[in-house]
């Protein structure tokens, strides 16, 4: 017989919610460039190791990759023998971690092919962690997101301690064709940082370290030496025919970049070193402690059109085609130097934007064009720009070594009060 009171429990229990799973942990796999085991068994012979370790994997599986050149691979494409349709969670991602440091490391090789790492959404795939590995670009990018429509959005990304390690020499114009480093649309939750050490990005062809397009979620790049790269070494778009306006909170710190815009068929004026520009008024973004530099390598100063100085600008902002402002800008501790014969442009440009804070101890340092900052540079035409910064506020602790602009004339005493510097 069941007593009242055991009835009373009973019910009790049945009412409360079920108990909510612990994360559930994948296999763990080993790689070498032949390779795949699983859980310690044995290893069996693979033609596409990666691919084939992540098709085995699931939320918080690691993947240990001995060091050795591996084949590029493709996830979310829903097919392919080097395609893998594999999620990690946020709080399990999947982990794929080299474990050669030094001369012996993991290389992502393209062999001629457009891409070394392509990552699509035609079955949805998320939260992949990348550690010390060494993506080699192919013609087009070592790592590409595919352009998504709707709602389609690439999740939870982190490349860890990697490098991008292009193959074109400037000077010589000869050696491995390249575009982007990193080709991006629509990604989120995305971080690029050296963590022990630096990450290296460096000696692409034509174009971008970071291209990153209309982002959909936060974005942290640090810890990058970048150098030689064709145009910029991150570049932050969100044209409305590209797809959404851009979101998120962009973080760009502690990242150490020299010559770019070096690109032939741009004139070798490929564009400032870190730019945004496009529909993205509600995105945010942080550039802090980093440093850039040009004109110092002599072996480069020959990159130039005649009769112009060597080298572009800095950071630039502005509208493009889209006439909406950012949301805010913030430079914090930034160091920017041009040598005394190179620059063609004013070391930063800032125009539509919100919120403009430079703050801290930045240092900006014009070269031959002679202008430090200009705020709201007329537009090419001559006439006023048609997006002015709507607030700016300067610290008195940054340090403009070259002119002061606003709307292309010499800062006056009235408007350099009016953004927080002490009148001359």
């Amino acid at each position: 017989m069941i007593t009242p009171l055991l009835t009373l429990a009973a019910l009790l229990m049945a009412a409360l919610p079920s108990p909510t799973p612990g994360p559930q942990f994948g296999p763990a796999i080993h790689c070498t460039p032949t390779s795949i085991a699983v859980n310690g068994g044995a290893a069996t012979p693979s033609t596409d190791p990666i691919a084939e370790a992540l098709r085995n994997a699931g939320p918080g599986s690691v993947i240990d990759v001995e060091p050795g050149d591996y084949p590029s691979f493709r996830l979310g494409f829903g097919r392919g023998a080097q395609n893998a349709d594999t999620s990690g969670t946020e709080f399990a991602p999947i982990r794929v971690r080299a474990l050669g440091s030094g001369p012996k490391r993991v290389r992502i090789r393209t062999k001629g092919g457009s891409d070394a790492l392509m990552i699509d959404q035609k079955k949805p795939v998320a939260y992949i962690t990348f550690e010390g590995l060494e993506f080699e670009p192919g013609y087009r990018s070592a790592i590409i997101f595919y352009r998504q429509g709707g709602d389609a959005v690439h999740r939870g990304f982190r490349f860890l301690d990697c490098d991008i390690i292009g193959g074109w020499d400037h000077v010589k114009a000869a050696g491995v064709q390249s575009k982007w480093g990193v080709s991006g649309h629509r990604i989120a939750d995305f971080e690029w940082s050296g963590v022990s050490r630096p990450s290296i990005i460096r000696d692409l062809k034509n174009e971008h370290g970071f291209y990153l397009q209309n982002c959909a979620g936060d974005v942290t790049i640090q810890n990058v030496e970048a150098t030689r790269l064709g145009r910029t070494f991150c570049q932050f778009t969100a044209r409305s025919s590209d797809g959404p306006a851009g979101l998120g909170h962009i973080t760009v710190k502690n990242c150490r970049i020299s010559n770019t815009g070096l690109a032939a068929g741009d004139a070798y004026k490929g564009g400032s070193a870190f730019t945004v520009t496009g529909n993205m008024p509600k995105a945010s973004f942080l550039f802090e402690g980093n440093t850039y530099r040009a004109g110092f390598n002599p072996r480069l100063k020959k990159l130039t059109r005649p009769g112009v100085p060597f080298g572009t600008g800095a950071l630039v902002v502005w509208a493009e085609k889209d006439p909406v402002r950012v949301g805010e800008v913030i430079l914090r501790d930034n160091d920017f130097r041009f040598a005394k014969d190179s620059g063609d442009r004013a070391v930063v440009a800032l125009s539509a934007v919100k919120d403009v804070r430079i703050e801290g101890t930045n240092h900006f340092e014009a070269g031959a064009f002679g202008v430090a900052l200009i705020i709201d540079p007329p537009q090419s035409n001559g006439l006023p720009n048609k997006l002015p910064c709507a607030k700016v506020q300067i610290a008195p602790t940054t340090a403009l070594v070259g002119r002061l602009e606003v709307a292309g004339h010499a800062a006056t005493a009235a408007e350099r009060t009016r953004l927080g510097l002490t009148p001359r």
